[in-house]
């Protein structure tokens, strides 16, 4: 239920888009994901302070198990192609 939310959300804003700014947070989007992001011709920041520095906040201020969740994502990062569209990447 609250995936179709969060995609109604989405296609609600969608319609805006040429009146206001739309900011969506998506972790780790599905290629199928990416590829409309792209055609709405969104540019994709990805905000990553680091490996290092994320996992030592992730020890010092979440639950064990998001340490999986935050590998699984330095993982998937490595093994994209170069993203297409307009891009960028800002490490904090």
């Amino acid at each position: 239920m609250a995936h179709r939310a969060r995609f109604a959300a989405l296609d609600e804003a969608i319609k805006h888009r040429e009146h206001v700014d739309i900011y969506l947070i998506h972790t780790m989007p599905s290629t199928k994901a990416t590829a409309r992001y792209n055609r709405l011709d969104a540019t994709i920041i990805t905000v990553d302070p680091g490996r290092d520095i994320v996992l030592q906040r992730v020890h010092d201020m979440r639950s064990p198990g998001l340490l999986a969740v935050a590998t699984r994502w330095y993982r998937r990062r490595k093994r994209l192609p170069a993203p297409t569209g307009r891009q960028s990447s800002r490490e904090w």
